[in-house]
């Protein structure tokens, strides 16, 4: 038997950093654009990963964590196996680009090259979780051998010498191990590359990329702008790093007319914990919606925390898709916890450089949080920003104009964060009632979507702060997507008279269009929907 060392050099990895998303965006015309952003973390550095030959000194009960790029030889045969020893006394946990081989304490693992897809000439990242079965009192681990076996050639790719990258911590971060496949489809030799086609048709086209630092760290974020898109119709893309794909989604868009019916969800201050906003995102999924209104207090981050925007990102990427595998788009409003001191500063709100990652992160924010997200001519999102880097009375000039401008719109909606109308559980914002609500009965706004104050709260239809049931606006919200909720006053609706529901309880407010008619439902992430209610348009009514 012939035994041939196959050596290749340990180098740093190129582009392995951390993916965070993609996530979609809609600020522009949803019916033919999309905006697409990720955020990269640069894991490998000094600090993380360090280079070692075993024996590995290990803790007990701490797993000993390595990786390695492997190259496949030209010459090994498709019935070639890639063989991983594991060192005596130890369970070995076994990924390859990403793929988990299943754990065999004490014995070597034996891996079928072609049925894991790995080709020659292409590098493989090969990761390893070692930890110790043992009592016995050493204090460190071998390091594996790994080879391939070609008929009776042994080709060694990596012996008791070799050189690991090994983690600094037994918990780095979660895509450590994970490099898939190359689809081929492109170039490899450049750092990202997006490419996205109709679904169905032959040709990928390719997108130009932007790049920016993501607020006050050393991560950034790359966006794409998708132009000319075919309305009502469903994409795929996928984002390679030096060729290799590290995203790969669906999204559709937006109808150019009115469709039979049209669904939304809203809601805002989605992260107090991981758990309470995954399955929340998991809920916006399953209804199945064309697109998210978010409300602001996104992640939580108090224009301070990156770590916080990083995981958000990845709990929408990975959450909130339908059950037809699709990215929702989100439109994004900004609210307090998104500025450094949670700020609402209704008539002397701080700038755009208080809230870094929220204008970091997102397209079309250029003139601010205050914006206009039209749909055809049947329906607009307005997004306002209630005082944390506006100030509310400077943007009355430009929502009449907006909403003058839209005034025969059938569907109008307009979402910020501090409520105008809430439970007592925080103040309401007299500004708004002043400053905004005269124009959102002026032009017939079907609803404001309210958050902040982490309760649920639907009002009767409000005119000049009274009940008139055929010319008033509904206020929906208040903001708990995935917070905590705050406790009820007993006299709630005594002394609120105007509240229709209120409740503490987790929510979305899925919104429903047809002609004429709007179904507002409260939902909590098990799917009970614990208020419905139904209402003709604000135009249809004055028709």
């Amino acid at each position: 038997m012939r035994v041939t060392l196959f050596a290749i050099f340990l180098q740093p990895f190129v582009g392995l950093g951390a993916i965070f998303g993609p996530i979609c965006q809609w600020h522009q015309d949803p019916s033919t654009t999309m905006s697409v952003h990720w955020i990269e973390r640069l894991e490998e550095t000094p600090q993380k990963w360090t280079s070692e030959t075993g024996p590995f000194r290990s803790e007990p009960q701490e797993p000993v964590l390595l990786r390695r790029p492997l190259q496949i030889p030209k010459t090994v045969s498709k019935g070639a196996t890639l063989v991983i020893e594991s060192p005596k006394n130890t369970t070995i946990t076994v990924d390859i680009d990403g793929q988990r081989i299943e754990t065999i304490p004490g014995r070597k693992k034996a891996v079928s090259l072609l049925n894991n897809s790995q080709k020659p000439h292409k590098p493989i990242l090969l990761a390893v979780s070692l930890l110790k079965t043992s009592k016995i009192a050493s204090k460190t681990i071998p390091a594996p051998r790994v080879f391939i076996q070609d008929q009776e050639e042994i080709i060694v790719l990596s012996d008791a010498k070799s050189l690991w990258n090994r983690s600094l911590t037994s918990t780095p971060n979660s895509d450590w191990n994970r490099i898939p496949p190359v689809p081929g489809i492109l170039q490899i030799d450049r750092d990202f590359i997006f490419a996205y086609r109709k679904i169905g048709h032959p040709q990928w086209k390719e997108a130009r990329i932007k790049k920016r630092i993501f607020g006050p760290t050393d991560d950034w974020v790359h966006s794409v702008q998708l132009s000319k898109l075919n309305a009502d119709s469903s994409y795929e893309f996928e984002i390679l790093d030096h060729g290799v794909q590290v995203g790969q989604n669906l999204f559709k868009t937006a109808p150019l007319i009115p469709p039979n019916e049209m669904v939304f969800v809203t809601g805002g201050d989605m992260f107090h914990t991981r758990q309470m906003l995954d399955s929340m995102n998991r809920r916006a999924g399953t209804e199945n919606p064309l697109f998210a209104l978010l409300g602001g207090d996104l992640a939580y981050a108090n224009g301070s925390d990156g770590d916080r925007w990083l995981e958000w990102v990845e709990s929408w990427n990975k959450c909130a898709t339908t059950p037809y595998g699709y990215s929702i788009p989100m439109i994004p409003v900004i609210g307090n916890h998104e500025v450094k001191g949670a700020s609402y500063r209704p008539n002397d709100a701080p700038t755009k450089e208080a809230a870094p990652f929220f204008y970091s992160l997102f397209f079309g924010m250029e003139k601010g949080s205050m914006f206009t997200v039209d749909f055809g001519d049947y329906l607009s999102v307005i997004a306002l920003d209630s005082g944390h880097t506006q100030n509310i009375k400077s943007q009355t000039p430009w929502l009449r104009e907006t909403l003058h401008a839209r005034r025969s719109f059938p569907f109008k909606f307009a979402c910020y964060h501090r409520p105008a109308w809430g439970t007592g559980v925080k103040g309401d914002s007299l500004e708004i009632q002043k400053e905004w609500c005269p124009l959102f009965e002026e032009y017939h706004v079907d609803a404001a979507f309210e958050n902040d104050h982490h309760i649920y709260k639907r009002t009767y239809p409000l005119k000049g702060g009274e009940r008139d049931d055929s010319e008033g606006v509904v206020y929906l919200g208040d903001g708990a997507w995935g917070t905590r909720t705050r406790g009820l006053s007993k006299e709630v609706f005594k002394t609120r008279p105007f509240l229709a529901h209120a409740e503490s309880r987790n929510h979305l407010i899925k919104v429903s269009l047809k002609k004429g008619t709007i179904r507002y439902e409260a939902i909590t992430a098990s799917g009970e929907r614990f208020d419905v209610f139904d209402r003709t348009s604000g135009e249809e009514a004055q028709r």
